[in-house]
């Protein structure tokens, strides 16, 4: 009897395994000015037998946790950021929070090398843009976002003011 309560017990404790929510937010300001709020996260839930990957309002079924999620940021003509999973039109910045990490998007029209005048602000760190598209790797463990990694942007040498 006992053997057959500890099964039931791994059963049930296996599919609550590996399972998360988690709503981010923010706002992004469009290039007109105007400031828009953000909702958007990411979930991994068993219904039905099945797993359910979910990014922001997409869902898909999967048959593992997926190792990542990219969030891609693209500049064009040197003077727009695009985020597509956020919004379908050029931002001027954006600032997204989801579990403990932070991420803000600026424009700094006194930088003049390089490409863009966006700067993405992340863990103490500044990025600009290089080659192709930015990506913020939301890369994932069994309870949420593991870490956060940026890929395609070159990372800026921190400047200490002098006192």
């Amino acid at each position: 009897m006992k053997i057959m309560i500890l099964i039931v017990g791994l059963l049930f404790s296996l599919s609550a395994i590996g399972q998360f929510q988690l709503m981010g937010n923010g706002s992004y300001t469009l290039q007109d000015g105007k400031t828009v709020p953000i909702q958007y996260g990411f979930s991994y839930i068993r219904k039905e037998g099945q797993y359910h990957f979910s990014a922001g309002k997409q869902s898909l079924i999967v048959s593992s946790l997926p190792q990542k999620y990219s969030l891609a940021l693209i500049l064009q003509n040197e003077d727009e950021v695009w985020v597509p999973d956020f919004v379908s039109a050029p931002l001027a910045e954006f600032e997204f929070e989801i579990a403990d990490f932070k991420l803000k998007l600026t424009q700094q029209p006194e930088l003049k090398d390089g490409r863009g005048n966006y700067i993405l602000h992340y863990d103490g760190g500044r990025y600009r843009f290089s080659r192709g598209p930015g990506q913020v790797n939301f890369v994932f463990n069994e309870e949420g976002i593991a870490r956060v990694e940026i890929k395609g942007m070159l990372k800026l040498a921190n400047t200490k003011p002098k006192v």
